[in-house]
């Protein structure tokens, strides 16, 4: 019996200790794609609580895991580039040096520390600089990606009346051109796979000359759409061919007007067209 009771005992005093909790410095995991590369951050949020952060709790010159807790995490699922330094695709630990000048910023190839405990520099795949910057106070300790672009995004540290902020560089375009090739090779005679590989390089200014051949292929493939008439007459302006634009844009309008018709609805693009062809 007192076997029993003991081992009761043992169990609920196990439980107990097993209890979930709140915690000081809540963890948070991050996931953005940008472009084509997908980026995730796993840290944990201090907070200020009337502490003086950077110079005090955090020392100068001292290396900071940039969060609490265990290392904090940040993952590419491509290559990228970092202050002019290309970074394989994979996960690193994120820790940085803060200077009473510039920042230091590493990444590091090992991921299981609590801290920077175990940290050897010479797993690092980067070192970088990077200049501090005076912001209105912040609570609790952020990473977070900013200035989202196709081909380039900011990772951001906010915490105190400090902000850091660490450019990243992809390498979209390339993927894309590859996803393009790739894509034209497994369905030659689709002409969805052509009108989306021209309307990229359209949206982005690039390779204008091929978005003019691959929508000219989409015309023999699919030549009843009004829209891929007006993207038509977009890549030709794009070419410095604005009579031949002109013309795809009123076919464009012809089109979309005898297809609203049918369904007896407005045709909704008739003054965008109208007006890009009042431009040329």
């Amino acid at each position: 019996m007192k076997k029993t009771i003991l081992t009761i005992m043992v169990l609920g005093s196990l439980s107990m200790l097993a209890q979930e909790l709140p915690q000081p410095s809540p963890t948070l995991h991050l996931e953005q794609r940008v472009g084509l590369t997908d980026i995730s951050l796993d840290y944990s949020r201090p907070s200020v609580n009337g502490r003086d952060i950077f110079g005090d709790l955090v020392p100068i010159g001292s290396h900071w895991r940039v969060g609490a807790n265990q290392n904090t995490k940040i993952s590419f699922s491509t290559p990228v580039t970092i202050a002019g330094e290309s970074v394989p695709a994979g996960t690193y630990s994120l820790s940085m040096i803060p200077g009473k000048g510039d920042w230091t910023v590493i990444l590091n190839t090992k991921t299981d520390m609590w801290g920077v405990d175990g940290y050897s520099q010479e797993e690092d795949v980067l070192r970088t600089s990077v200049s501090p910057m005076a912001i209105s106070a912040v609570e609790s300790m952020s990473l977070t990606l900013e200035n989202l672009k196709v081909s380039s995004a900011d990772l951001v540290l906010s915490w105190d009346e400090t902000s850091v902020t660490v450019p990243i560089e992809l390498n979209t375009m390339e993927l894309a051109k590859a996803n393009i090739s790739q894509a034209i090779l497994d369905s030659p005679e689709d002409w969805k796979v052509y009108r989306s590989a021209a309307t990229f390089y359209n949206q982005n200014d690039i390779h204008l000359d091929q978005a003019l051949v691959y929508m000219e292929k989409v015309l023999t493939l699919k030549d009843d759409s009004w829209y891929n008439y007006y993207l038509y007459a977009q890549v030709l302006a794009k070419n410095s061919r604005k009579k031949e634009a002109r013309k795809a844009g009123e076919k464009a309008i012809e089109m979309g007007r005898a297809d609203a018709a049918k369904n007896n609805a407005p045709f909704n693009y008739n003054e965008t067209i109208k007006r890009f062809i009042s431009n040329l």
